[in-house]
């Protein structure tokens, strides 16, 4: 007699993770780029949210912010309108406004010089 082992249904758990969030929502965005400064200041409004409930993921050409409050979902892609440096990325959060600062990418960091 062979005995089969009854797998838990990936759908049923997402469907019970997802049950909570009622509504979702783009979060209002503004970006401003400082050629000067070589910088790119992003302030991302996320009313009511907690600290711990916010992800903030950033790649060189845009950046994915995904926050939960209560019933309500706030995600969203965006383009960081230049290239930037990822690993100088940095975000502080405060009264529910999300300010994320980014270092913009110097079109000749790791070019090789050329000896003749």
């Amino acid at each position: 007699m062979a005995m089969i082992e009854k797998k838990e249904d990936k759908s049923e758990v997402t469907e019970k993770k997802e049950s909570k969030i009622k509504y979702r929502a783009y979060p209002d965005i503004s970006t401003y780029v400082d050629y000067a400064d070589r910088t790119v200041e992003v302030e991302i409004c996320l009313p009511g949210v907690s600290k711990d409930n916010i992800s903030l993921k950033a790649l060189p050409n845009w950046f994915y912010v995904n926050a939960i409050r209560d019933e309500i979902e706030y995600t969203a892609n965006h383009s960081w309108g230049v290239e930037i440096v990822p690993d100088k990325t940095t975000a502080s959060y405060n009264n529910g406004l999300l300010k994320v600062t980014a270092h913009i990418k110097d079109p000749l960091d790791g070019a090789k010089e050329i000896l003749f």
